[in-house]
């Protein structure tokens, strides 16, 4: 069952207050010798990138039938992380472990842009329909999960990662314009008669639309492997880690303007991600310390099946025939207390 995006929001918001009432409860303990610790984080931040929604012209081809750019230039967020580790890592090699969570604001996040290349058409593999709309994010939630170990070398603290990161995203896609010129497939019943279709063209007249037209939600499972070191110089703690690992997507599609409307449901691997992550804390006294951490986000294009369901018809099996892909720099803000 796939939860709404109003819920899961509320459910993450609940987690965070959770663990903000809990904290006083921890403290230091003691594993094999070795003093641990967890720490409380958290602050605001913002995710700044585009999400990308790919329909391949068949199973077996690369070009492009559609392409929709889900922009979310910027999206804030909340979030929140607790983490248990050494309370000094350069002592000894060590364990660490950490849970975070970041719950996205529903806002207006830029545009949503959609692009078709449909054939034939009179110069071939040209672009033949545009629109754009307003791109409104109903949901996110990122939850990231990781363990791995430590080792001091020198004066460096070297790391070691298993990492798992659900994250899900809501768009609506509302109001804009569609540019189609003579190609107006979508909105006029039959087929257009001026086949083959136009290359599209600035000049294209620029019909408004009001109200929501498509939204689109996606929910990535990414399972990495990383390796990071931390470099402490004096009250300042850098720190650089590189994220590689295998996604998964399942995409939902809902074109609500069409006639009929439809829904087209994805499941889509043979992907790749990757995740640079850079990070300077200050401790301002020996438990409060405040960070500033960037990361960007890479995953590839991802491919599978598609199932396509249209208002009063039945299911239809695509092999092969979508992706998706994510591009985002990620931002963040952090008081740390070591509690």
């Amino acid at each position: 069952m796939i939860h709404s995006g109003k819920s899961i929001t509320h459910f993450c918001f609940l987690v965070i207050i959770f663990f903000c009432i809990s904290a006083p409860a921890f403290g230091e303990i003691n594993v094999f010798g070795q003093s641990y610790c967890f720490t409380l984080s958290g602050g605001p931040g913002f995710l700044y990138g585009t999400s990308y929604e790919i329909v391949y012209r068949n199973s077996g081809s690369k070009e492009y039938l559609s392409e929709l750019q889900w922009n979310f230039k910027p999206l804030f967020f909340l979030g929140l992380n607790l983490d248990f580790a050494q309370k000094n890592p350069k002592a000894a090699w060590g364990f660490f472990t950490g849970i975070g969570l970041k719950a996205g604001i529903p806002m207006e996040t830029g545009v949503m842009e959609d692009r078709d290349w449909m054939s034939p058409c009179t110069v071939p593999g040209s672009l033949t329909h545009f629109s754009s709309h307003e791109n409104h994010t109903k949901a996110a939630f990122l939850l990231n999960l990781d363990a791995g170990f430590s080792f001091p070398v020198w004066k460096l603290v070297l790391k070691f990662y298993f990492n798992f990161d659900y994250m899900y995203f809501k768009w609506e896609g509302r109001n804009g314009y569609v540019q189609y010129g003579t190609n107006n497939y979508e909105y006029d019943p039959l087929p257009p008669n001026n086949i083959p279709y136009d290359p599209w063209n600035s000049g294209f007249q620029k019909i408004a639309i009001s109200g929501l037209g498509i939204s689109y939600a996606q929910h990535w499972l990414l399972f990495s492997l990383g390796t990071g070191v931390e470099f402490s110089l004096d009250r300042f703690t850098f720190s650089a880690v590189f994220f590689a690992g295998l996604p998964l997507c399942i995409a939902i599609d809902d074109h609500h303007m069409r006639s009929p409307p439809f829904r087209a449901t994805g499941l889509l691997s043979q992907g790749f991600a990757i995740k640079p992550k850079l990070g300077v804390s200050f401790s301002i006294t020996d438990r409060f310390a405040i960070g500033l951490y960037a990361a960007y986000l890479f995953i590839g294009e991802t491919r599978g099946d598609t199932k396509f369901k249209e208002s009063g018809k039945s299911v239809v099996w695509y092999k092969n025939a979508e992706g998706a892909s994510l591009k985002a720099l990620n931002i963040s803000l952090a008081v740390k207390y070591q509690l």
